[in-house]
């Protein structure tokens, strides 16, 4: 193992050409802070670690799966279809098609993040997306580079938690420039050789300022100087990539090497260690697979099933599920990753079953009207995803006995489990115990009797409290990711149904609630109508309504729509029969007596499913009673 020295100027020629990632690295997982702390740390002359590298050679460096590092990088897995120059995984190396590939290759076994920081900041680009913008949508995302503000004091340290010497940005092409501010694209110091040529962009960039307004007196030429040469030389004359080499005679304990060399700097996670042991094992035998390439395209096929839908599933997911279709412990536990073990995930893998499990689970959620947004924790599908997994005969159609029976249980199980957050403590554990149930039931059922009964001897329940529904309802508000589960159960069995989609409404329209109109149309005193406008999205007062009901109600005032209604609107979304407290002005006595209708409601389906616990109808006879 050698030690040797490089500029960064030196090695980022080399990329994607000389060096590659081998396929047992993880993504690129830094975000942009992240990025720009390691180019201020560079500028400033700090140390940023050493770095690994693994030499190969001829047939064996062609064997390898290899990635080139991603260059033009977009923030999220899903994104529009005309963007085909960025990437969010790294691209795979095909060696019967790269015939220019040198014989000798270097594979970066510590070092990825840095290095692809270094290839996006100088000779790429970030992506990313508008906040809360639609995926599919070109126009909600901005291609980025990163810019160096050349007129920044470098005696000045930021006040923030970064506390940056050198202010830089990912900022939209062609940024303008001010007395305070000349954003200089980082990459362009690449071609920027000498001194000479550094005093003559100084000159450039002073004429572009007076060209743009600033007068000469007003530009800092000292500050612009100082700037652009630290920056060059952390670029051009620093040693910056300080790194051992591994030769050949490393190469069967690679993978123990990588391991252990990445338990510093960004926390190799067990998901990433097991996803890098399964690459390495599953490209071996008669029957290789790249176990990095197929699971992360199943990932990103899971992701933009509904572009709109929001889920964000990651690696983890998909081989918790694995790890549970394998009757393995979904616990991770590194040395329980043996080479049989690894065998059997990738012959669970290769089951067409297993993807049509995970796309059936999808299927299922979506028929419930149910989100990415509201699903907020991925470990609660593990549980259907393993029933579909191991049961034939799954019926779900709402019209028969046997297919409501299920699709009501189903749903019941993963609307009160996310409520309740049965996951947030051992969840693996739990699984454990939750698939032996799911395994022993009889094929096709959904054995939630048996479930509430594991969760009981966990400490964890299906059913409900007042205590815990009061404390519900006063944390519920509008945007908050349980809202529609909360709701669901509200409703339920209707939401179930494949037949039914809903949609959250306001009660009382925010328009009315808003202090503002309070304020002038009520004459209300300022506080009363700040406390009934920060009320205006609590839960109380939420409905569910069919698309049609919720734009035939618009922003009526709800007396005005409840005239057109008929009574047993009331009953059904558990508004007080009071007609008095339809006023606006009683808003907060509505949601104090609507509370109490909603607790009750609650309770009541609590004690009837612990009565159907064991059953043969189970909780499908406690829906039809609530619902009759």
């Amino acid at each position: 193992m050698t030690y040797q020295s490089k500029t960064i100027a030196n090695i980022i020629t080399d990329i994607n050409s000389h060096y590659f990632l081998p396929g047992i690295q993880r993504e690129f997982v830094w975000d942009k802070e992240q990025m720009i702390q390691l180019f201020d740390s560079v500028i400033r002359g700090y140390p940023i670690g050493s770095f690994l590298f693994w030499n190969t050679r001829g047939k064996f460096a062609e064997k390898q799966i290899k990635y080139e590092f991603v260059q033009h990088y977009i923030t999220e897995g899903v994104y529009p279809d005309e963007f085909d120059d960025v990437r969010y995984r790294n691209a795979k190396v095909r060696d019967e098609f790269s015939t220019d590939l040198p014989n000798r290759l270097t594979l970066v076994l510590d070092g990825q993040q840095r290095l692809t920081t270094f290839y996006i900041g100088l000779k790429g680009s970030l992506t990313d997306r508008g906040y809360r913008k639609l995926r599919k949508k070109p126009e909600s995302w901005t291609r980025k580079k990163l810019y160096i503000n050349l007129l920044s004091d470098p005696s000045h340290i930021t006040e923030d938690d970064r506390k940056l010497k050198y202010l830089l940005e990912f900022k939209p092409p062609d940024p303008s420039h001010s007395a305070s501010e000349y954003w200089y694209p980082v990459g362009d110091i690449l071609d920027v050789q000498s001194a000479d040529e550094r005093y003559a962009l100084v000159d450039e960039i002073q004429d572009e300022l007076e060209a743009a307004g600033v007068s000469p007196g007003a530009i800092n030429r000292s500050y612009i100087e100082q700037n652009l040469n630290e920056l060059w030389r952390s670029i051009h004359e620093r040693d910056t990539i300080n790194y051992y080499e591994l030769d050949s005679k490393y190469n069967n304990n690679v993978l123990d090497i990588f391991i252990r060399a990445n338990e510093g700097g960004t926390q190799l996670g067990k998901e990433e260690m097991l996803l890098s042991m399964a690459t390495a094992k599953w490209s071996e035998g008669a029957d290789p697979i790249d176990a990095r390439k197929k699971i992360t395209t199943l990932v990103d096929r899971l992701n933009g099933y509904d572009a709109q839908a929001g889920f964000d599933f990651d690696i983890g997911f998909i081989l918790r599920n694995l790890l549970t279709a394998s009757e393995l412990s979904s616990k991770y536990d590194i040395q329980n990753f043996s080479d049989s073990n690894l065998q059997q995930m990738k012959d669970v893998f290769q089951d067409p079953e297993f993807e049509e499990a995970l796309f059936d689970t999808l299927d299922l959620v979506d028929t419930y009207g149910l989100d990415g947004h509201a699903v907020s924790s991925t470990v609660s599908l593990i549980p259907i995803v393993y029933f579909f997994y191991n049961h034939d005969n799954i019926r779900l159609g709402w019209d028969a006995k046997d297919g409501r029976q299920t699709r009501t249980k189903l749903f019941y199980w993963l609307c009160s489990t996310l409520l309740k957050g049965v996951y947030h403590s051992a969840p693996y554990t739990l699984i454990n115990s939750i698939r032996n149930d799911i395994r022993e039931a009889p094929d096709g059922t959904f054995p939630l009797e048996e479930l509430h009964s594991s969760l009981l001897s966990n400490g964890k329940s299906l059913t409900f409290i007042e205590e815990e529904v009061r404390d519900m309802v006063q944390k519920l508000n509008y945007g908050n990711k349980r809202v529609e589960v909360f709701l669901s159960l509200l409703y339920f069995p209707e939401p179930a149904s494949q037949h039914e989609t809903f949609e959250v409404d306001h009660i009382f329209p925010r328009s009315e609630l808003s202090q503002e109109n309070l304020i002038d149309n009520y004459g209300m005193e300022f506080a009363r109508a700040s406390r009934y406008d920060s009320l205006s999205d609590n839960i109380l007062n939420l409905q569910f309504l069919t698309p049609k009901e919720n734009s035939e109600k618009s922003d009526q005032s709800y007396k005005e729509w409840l005239n057109t209604r008929h009574e047993s609107q009331i009953e059904r979304h558990y508004i007080p029969r009071d007609d008095e407290l339809y006023e606006i002005t009683e808003f907060e006595q509505f949601l104090k007596e609507r509370e109490d209708l909603i607790v009750d409601r609650l309770l009541q389906m609590s004690d009837e499913i612990e009565k159907q616990f064991g059953t043969e109808e189970g909780v499908t006879a406690s829906s039809e009673a609530a619902t009759d």
